[in-house]
């Protein structure tokens, strides 16, 4: 007898997140590769299916996009056909309390595993936290930096501005009456914060010694 399993018990056996998969066979149906049977309205997986989520996880884990997933499935598995649309002949009676405790079960059963996934991801962020500063050296620290940031954006702007004095006075001066030209101040500045802008991380990871080998 084939063995059937939900989404979580079939995320579970190939070590994806529920919602990962449940979206890898929304995929494959509105792409109208690959049919999921249902119970009762309700998605159950066969070993099929779990051979060709394997498929998909091990394509995802070396990049293929599912567009290219999908056009070779077919190659390596016999994708499960789509119902007959017409079922106007045959009126099927919905069970609507089946329904609702297995959509329930569903449910509770995502909402389980997204918990035990927050709670791992929480007990790994934590482990990675460094030790606690001591709050007179983490204000020095702060200290130090925006002083350090404000000596580094000093420094640009002295370039920014001799390098706007070497330009040609066509370039830096704007017409302020018929006979009379002044310092474009705008475009200086301009000028001076495009320069900040475009160089700014490069020095400041200089300052902090960050490319260094």
């Amino acid at each position: 007898m084939d063995n059937f399993y939900q989404i979580g018990e079939l995320a579970k056996r190939i070590g994806k997140h529920v919602n990962t998969v449940d979206n890898w066979f929304k995929y494959l149906e509105k792409s109208r590769v690959h049919y999921v049977n249902r119970a009762s309205g309700m998605k159950l997986y066969d070993e099929t299916d779990l051979q060709i989520a394997l498929f998909i996880r091990d394509k995802r884990d070396d990049n293929w996009s599912m567009d290219g997933i999908t056009n070779i499935l077919p190659d390596h598995f016999e994708p499960r056909p789509f119902p007959a649309e017409d079922t106007a002949s045959a009126p099927q009676v919905l069970d609507m309390d089946a329904i609702k405790a297995e959509l329930r079960s569903a449910a509770e059963e995502i909402a389980a595993a997204q918990v035990a996934e927050v709670r791992r991801q929480y007990e790994e962020l934590t482990k990675r936290l460094p030790e606690p500063v001591d709050p007179y050296i983490e204000k020095q620290k702060r200290i130090d930096d925006m002083i350090t940031q404000r000596r580094v954006i000093a420094r640009l702007e002295d370039e920014a501005l001799r390098l706007w004095t070497a330009k040609p006075r066509e370039e830096r001066l704007k017409s302020a009456g018929l006979f009379r030209r002044v310092e474009d101040d705008d475009k200086r500045d301009r000028f001076v914060m495009q320069y900040i802008d475009e160089r700014l991380e490069e020095r400041l990871r200089e300052a902090y010694g960050l490319d260094e080998a």
